[in-house]
């Protein structure tokens, strides 16, 4: 994952050298930044490959401040689904959701229009979709 997630978007005052998923429902969505430090980012809600898979999104700007913090509470963490269908030999639609940014509280209205703004999810989904044409050539 840490080929193609930009490396701007981290957690914490260090850039992540890695991006873990441990592939269970359960399982961590972590990064480690060059120091070693584990951060977390989110718990795998669905673990269905090659159809879908869900996280809880723990990850957004800190009350009164610039940096992006991870609130372990579950009770206010979104979710991000994405759903990959083949529509073809060699075609899949990736769908991304994120839904239940209410849950981050105060100023989520913002975490909305961040999310839905450039260099947020389409960044990342067309990222993505570059490392797949990669992968396949």
């Amino acid at each position: 994952m840490e080929t193609w997630w930009p490396a701007t978007h981290h957690i914490g005052n260090t850039p992540f050298v890695a991006i873990f998923v441990e592939p269970r429902v359960g399982g961590r969505w972590y990064e480690r930044d060059v120091e070693g430090k584990l951060t977390d980012w989110g718990k795998v809600l669905a673990w269905d490959p090659p159809h879908r898979v869900a996280f809880s999104w723990h990850v957004g700007p800190g009350h009164d401040q610039p940096d992006w913090v991870c609130d372990p509470d579950p009770a206010k963490a979104s979710e991000v689904e994405i759903r990959f269908t083949a529509e073809g030999p060699e075609t899949t639609l990736v769908e991304l959701v994120h839904s239940k940014l209410d849950r981050h509280g105060e100023g989520y209205e913002q975490l909305r229009a961040i999310f839905d703004g450039p260099g947020a999810w389409i960044t990342i989904l067309e990222l993505y979709g570059k490392a797949a044409e990669r992968e396949k050539a």
